[in-house]
């Protein structure tokens, strides 16, 4: 599904490592074409006992060009299934322009080089 998924640091918090492994097919059906290039990793925030969750997607191209992102997930989220959907969009549509401006760096840079004759 994904090139890998790390669920880490939820050994004291098994509610919350439930629900990032609920969020995760939810999270697949909205990247669809490159989950195979992502990776995808779950963290309670660091205040656990808020019920928060943190997500890092890491989207590496074969030309190498890396982006990742990080998103929150709050309590609040939980209680509406489509705030989740449009939670994990919004984190992988920050990777995506992330990637964007890179590839228009690279393609700007590409035309201050001086041309060879």
């Amino acid at each position: 599904m994904f090139k890998s998924v790390e669920y880490a640091g939820f050994e004291s918090h098994p509610e919350l490592r439930a629900t990032a492994e609920r969020l995760t097919p939810v999270l697949a059906n909205e990247i669809r074409t490159w989950r195979d290039e992502v990776r995808v990793r779950w963290r309670p925030h660091p205040n656990p006992a808020t019920g928060v969750l943190d997500l890092t997607l890491e989207l590496t191209l074969p030309n190498g060009v890396t982006e990742s992102r990080r998103g929150t997930f709050s309590s609040e989220d939980f209680e509406r299934p489509s705030w989740l959907e449009n939670r994990c969009r919004r984190v992988w549509s920050d990777v995506l322009g992330g990637l964007i401006a890179q590839q228009d760096e690279r393609v700007q840079a590409s035309f201050l080089e001086p041309a060879e004759a």
